[in-house]
């Protein structure tokens, strides 16, 4: 169950405890009916049902399914980016241990259920629904911006735009392996095996490629962009507050990130941030 106490919501759905409880009950139904049955069995009514609430106490909080989804994405990224801070905070361990864990983290968790069936209906509803591909870049940042932390400090010879097209790479890598090994795919029990597999190839890809490996497969140096920035769909002001908030759940609960009792201070900069809770324009 996801705790009421760590929800990430829409202003005004769920001010008290209470109401927040409610909230997160309403959410966590929510998503089971998305990896059931797909979004377009997502509606009040089957979410009051489930619930066995009266359909006003969905329409309370949230007056259309899409407001609904708002708030199950928005949920969604708050333990992705929990697990991700506290791969990257632990004591002890090289860049490479640390890209090792986080791989690893990310095939594991295709594995289950609702990862195997909520992200490809999300890539699928991206295609038509403006919101819903920002919420999914937002993740995918979030993500990447983690694996270029680590590119940078493995291999601090490739230049940012090198560093954001590797972090690209291995996210996809991983992302596309959900249709064979996600949760009853065909390969699902091959696990272990291929895990060691891309653990092997992308660590060691990650830490050893060079520019003049590049060079000779057609990238030149002289087509970078200067400065470099990040693709993104999202705005300058959605792609800023992404960080933030980031930045605030981190001072507002350092231990939950790494149990260390120690919170990042700074935002990044603009060509290095996360996703925030977005917000469906009117």
């Amino acid at each position: 169950m996801f705790g009421a106490n760590r929800l990430r919501t829409r202003t005004g759905s769920g001010i008290y405890q209470t109401g927040r409880e409610r909230v997160v009950q309403i959410l966590e139904t929510a998503l089971d009916i998305i990896v059931e049955s797909g979004y377009q069995a997502l509606t009040l009514r089957e979410v009051a049902r489930r619930c066995e609430i009266q359909i006003g106490a969905v329409s309370y909080y949230y007056k259309s399914r899409t407001d609904l989804l708002q708030d199950v994405i928005n949920m969604v990224l708050v333990p992705y980016a929990d697990k991700i801070v506290a791969i990257l905070r632990e004591q002890g361990l090289s860049a490479e241990q640390k890209l090792e864990r986080l791989i690893r983290f990310l095939l594991d968790d295709i594995q289950t259920r609702r990862t195997t069936r909520l992200f490809p209906h999300l890539w699928a509803l991206s295609n038509h629904d403006p919101f819903v591909a920002k919420a999914v870049d937002s993740i995918y940042l979030l993500e990447r911006q983690s694996l270029k932390k680590l590119i940078a400090e493995m291999n601090p010879g490739l230049a940012d735009q090198e560093r954001d097209a590797l972090a690209v790479y291995i996210s996809a890598s991983v992302a596309g392996s959900t249709m064979f090994i996600g949760c009853e795919k065909p390969w699902a029990s091959e696990l272990p095996l291929y895990s060691a597999i891309t653990c092997h190839a992308l660590v060691t890809l990650a830490k050893t490629v060079t520019p003049e490996q590049l060079a000779a497969f057609g990238w030149q140096r002289e087509d970078m962009k200067q400065p470099w920035k990040t693709p993104t769909l999202l705005t300058d002001e959605e792609y800023r507050l992404l960080f933030e908030r980031d930045a605030e759940r981190a001072e507002a609960d350092p231990q939950q990130a790494d149990g260390s009792g120690q919170a990042e201070a700074a935002t990044p900069p603009r060509k290095n941030r996360r996703a925030p809770p977005l917000k469906r324009q009117a």
